[in-house]
């Protein structure tokens, strides 16, 4: 994640301090740990042993204390009901196999009103891959990557989401290429 897109998550987010934020997918740990300093509780989480532990290996260097789980993202019942301030995912819903079942189980430990920030690539960003002769074709680049807007906003809504927010922020490209992403909010309604 750049720093720019984390700017724009915290502006999302609202104040970090004395709030309970779940980082699904926390690759990393590069978000927790800022969330952690902007003084969140954080409960992080990642299907991947591989990203739990280099996310509590960043926490332990950055001097910072949050809940690193090992876990499915829709498979969140470790989590109380109505327990979590915010969600935030950074591209981490491309590859779930149930992108319905991780709405829902988000949407079950939110408090009413709480925001989830999604930042997902821009559907539009893997065309740039595309641009030379030795890359693969347009369905082996983008289809298996990239959410469609369609699933994604028709899946929060099922879940009783009310989606307040989407912006395309440009972000300085760090290899060259178009590195665009979308950040959406979407909020709890109901119970």
């Amino acid at each position: 994640m750049q720093d720019a897109t984390i700017k724009i998550a915290h502006r999302l987010l609202g104040p970090l301090t004395g709030r309970r934020i779940l980082d699904l997918g926390c690759a990393g740990g590069k978000a927790s740990v800022e969330f952690a300093r902007g003084g969140a509780t954080v409960l992080a989480v990642d299907s991947s042993a591989e990203a739990v532990e280099a996310t509590r290996a960043l926490a332990e260097r950055g001097d910072v204390r949050f809940e690193v789980h090992h876990a499915d993202l829709a498979e969140l019942a470790f989590l109380r009901a109505d327990s979590i301030d915010a969600a935030y995912s950074d591209a981490a819903f491309a590859e779930v196999p149930n992108l319905a079942r991780v709405f829902r189980q988000v949407h079950r430990v939110l408090r009413p009103g709480s925001p989830l920030v999604m930042l997902m690539p821009h559907p539009f960003s893997a065309l740039s891959a595309l641009s030379s002769d030795s890359t693969p074709s347009f369905d082996d680049v983008v289809r298996p990557t990239i959410l469609s807007f369609t699933e994604v906003f028709t899946e929060l809504v099922r879940a009783g989401f009310r989606i307040d927010t989407l912006l395309e922020p440009e972000l300085p490209a760090t290899d060259g290429r178009d590195l665009g992403c979308v950040v959406l909010r979407a909020r709890k309604e109901g119970v």
